[in-house]
């Protein structure tokens, strides 16, 4: 089976590109002419071709591709407020379903986020996509699946900048560790369990139309609670600086729905707290 996906060189694209991979599918790593591509260069049964429009076409034309996943993600506006967002998380991927689509190419995965729609531009464009995949279901009888991801971690290629990773570095350091008071409620999930439920996914029958599938452990915890345990699993000496931090305005609490993983007979690898036991 063969996979177009957009965005490989990102963390979660990457592990998604590796994963795959080990599980046997061809998969064609869309690239930027300025994009990092060290980490997926090492991946066997790995296509890299540019993100040129018409080079997307021509890899549709001259392969089979059984699904196109979209892990491509921005969440910081640039110097052209939010352009580099829209671009990103809307227009790009948007010109690629429609290229999809029109080499008939019926599968589409997209990886959203579990945050509110109108939390913020990140949240906001991210709907935006899937509103437009919604549509283009109807429309043009495609299977879209919009993968509302909650907080995830673990993994390879996990950048140290990430909310979890930096946190886990300084406290096996043994360094304070600034946070805010920690009274935000998260579900929060290991990329090794995203990675399996996506291969249930492609190997199934369960997207048909537009499905809206949020990914997460089912369960919610303070952050407070989460990095007390964290601190606790790896034996650290670290301060926990809680309140050194402000809370952003509105900050959500987030919880996913996991009950549909029952309909792909799927179990969580990994609870909420073991998975914090390991990097």
């Amino acid at each position: 089976m063969s996979v177009l996906l957009l965005g490989s060189t990102g963390y979660l694209g990457s592990n998604i590109a590796r994963f795959l991979s080990d599980n046997g599918y061809h998969v064609f790593c869309v690239v930027r002419r300025t994009s990092d591509l060290t980490y997926v260069k090492k991946i066997k049964n790995v296509h890299l071709i540019s993100n040129d429009p018409g080079q997307i076409e021509l890899t549709f034309e001259q392969e089979e591709i059984n699904w196109v996943i979209n892990s491509v993600t921005t969440y910081r506006p640039d110097e052209y407020l939010y352009g580099s967002m829209l671009e990103s998380n809307v227009i790009f991927p948007l010109s690629v379903l429609n290229l999809a689509i029109k080499n008939r190419i019926k599968n589409y995965m997209t990886i959203g986020t579990g945050l509110p729609e109108n939390f913020n531009v990140y949240s906001f464009t991210k709907a935006k996509f899937s509103d437009f995949g919604k549509f283009l279901s109807i429309k043009d009888g495609i299977n879209f699946a919009d993968l509302r991801l909650e907080m995830f971690y673990g993994g390879e290629n996990e950048p140290d900048s990430r909310f979890m990773r930096s946190c886990r570095l300084k406290m096996m350091n043994n360094e304070p560790v600034d946070l805010t008071e920690g009274t935000q409620l998260r579900d929060i999930v290991r990329v090794e369990d995203v990675l399996e439920i996506i291969l249930k996914l492609l190997e199934s029958d369960y997207v048909r139309g537009y499905k809206i599938l949020p990914i997460g452990s089912g369960e919610q915890h303070s952050i407070r609670e989460i990095m007390e345990y964290m601190k606790e699993s790896i034996g650290s000496t670290s301060e926990l600086n809680f309140g050194a931090v402000p809370i952003r305005d509105r900050e959500p609490d987030t919880l996913a729905d996991i009950s549909w993983y029952k309909d792909i007979d799927y179990t969580l690898k990994y609870s909420f707290f073991d998975g914090l036991k390991e990097g």
